[in-house]
């Protein structure tokens, strides 16, 4: 039998429907607010979405499990397209301090569980073992495949520094080790970091291209001319960047198609700031943000205090804030014709935020406003007073 919820009389359903594809400009802005909305859920999709009057009578709705969500926001889970993990440093320790494989599995399984704590369901988690040993990389790669997808579903992607001089016999480990990864099943990306004075290895680049993967690029900033040179060698699906991009880097990537990510949160720890975000915005680039989690460099994953940075920081509007964290950040992930969004036929990942105003979300900074959490139809996180059968 159909397990059946509806969710209802949300004081501001912000649904993000809209077109299908990643959101750009004007479209950031369009939450598709429904006012005292409701949702129905049937085996863990979106059966329908409008306005309470309409959906309470339908009489899929009238057998439905009822949850309330009288005078709260509910919207779309957060999506969290950069968290970084590794087996160098942990929070407290010294960054060259080499965690053993039962370690980092703790510690990213409790990562996973603070982030659905905090209303992100689904996340991308690039890692990487010790620098220049593939054989620990696979090792890390396997520990997060035995995660899973629970509690958090989580998109993996195999980081590879730039390498600079890989050489030849390095350059076949790293064939090998992808040969690996991908029979494994291990990973869904790769992502090269790029920097001005240290290029990405051509020899590995080219042995990841034309491969069943996307290609990330996560450009450290400095010269547009060499973000153009690596964004026509990688053709990459998503491009990481810091906020202090100069114009002309700014102008190179408002041509792209692909998504182009920022992290507020690890710019504040590292003391950075610009106006990169909404200068893209702007121009027409498809944005979105990430909490840039880091064990080390920045032990912040909060996408509710990511979007609260995006508004006060960025200054990006509250509404392009919540788009670049929802939707855009679901397809930079890959699964935006999935989730992002709450529409029907899509996967049943949402929240109901304490809150009466989306606005005050970054008005709120500094609290977790999640009341209740919804995953693939299942009830994973209930802060509130109500019970099934209550």
């Amino acid at each position: 039998m159909a397990q059946v919820f509806l969710l209802r009389g949300a004081k501001q359903l912000l649904t993000l429907r809209g077109p299908s594809g990643i959101r750009r400009g004007a479209a950031l802005q369009d939450l598709g607010i429904i006012e005292d909305g409701s949702v129905l859920i049937r085996d863990g999709t979106i059966a329908a979405v409008g306005s309470t009057r309409r959906l309470e009578n339908l009489k899929e709705a009238r057998e439905a499990i009822e949850i309330p969500a009288t005078g709260n926001v509910v919207m779309p889970a957060f999506v969290d397209p950069n968290l970084h993990l590794s087996l160098t440093g942990s929070n407290g320790s010294p960054e060259h301090k080499r965690k053993k494989l039962g370690e980092f599995y703790d510690e990213s399984l409790a990562l996973m569980r603070a982030c659905l704590q905090h209303g992100t369901l689904n996340a991308e988690v690039k890692a990487h073992g010790h620098k220049g040993d593939l054989h620990s990389d696979i090792s890390v790669l396997r520990q997060l495949s035995n995660i899973g997808n629970q509690p958090v579903g989580m998109a993996r992607t195999w980081r590879i520094g730039g390498q600079r001089a890989a050489g030849e016999p390095f350059t076949q480990e790293f064939r090998q080790a992808l040969d690996t990864v991908l029979t494994r099943k291990l990973v869904n990306s790769i992502e090269f970091a790029a920097h001005p004075d240290q290029p990405v290895n051509r020899e590995l680049l080219a042995a990841a291209q034309g491969r069943d993967l996307n290609l990330e690029l996560e450009w450290a900033g400095g010269d547009a001319q060499a973000l153009a040179e690596n964004l026509d060698r990688f053709r990459p699906a998503t491009v990481f960047c810091p906020s202090d991009l100069s114009p002309e880097e700014c102008s190179v990537l408002s041509g792209i198609s692909a998504a182009v990510v920022f992290a507020p949160g690890r710019e504040i720890v590292e003391d950075r700031g610009g106006d990169a975000a909404r200068r893209l915005l702007e121009a027409g680039a498809a944005i979105a943000i990430g909490s840039g989690y880091h064990a080390t460099q920045s032990p912040t994953f909060s996408m509710q205090m990511a979007v609260a940075l995006a508004v006060f920081r960025s200054r990006l509007t509250v509404e392009a804030a919540i788009s670049a964290a929802t939707i855009n950040a679901a397809y930079a992930i890959g699964c935006g014709h999935l989730r992002g969004s709450l529409e029907y036929g899509k996967r049943a990942d949402l929240l109901m935020l304490n809150l009466p105003d989306y606005r005050e979300i970054p008005r709120r900074f500094g609290v977790n406003h999640v009341g209740i959490a919804i995953r693939d139809g299942n009830l994973v996180l209930n802060r509130t007073r109500w019970k099934i059968g209550a």
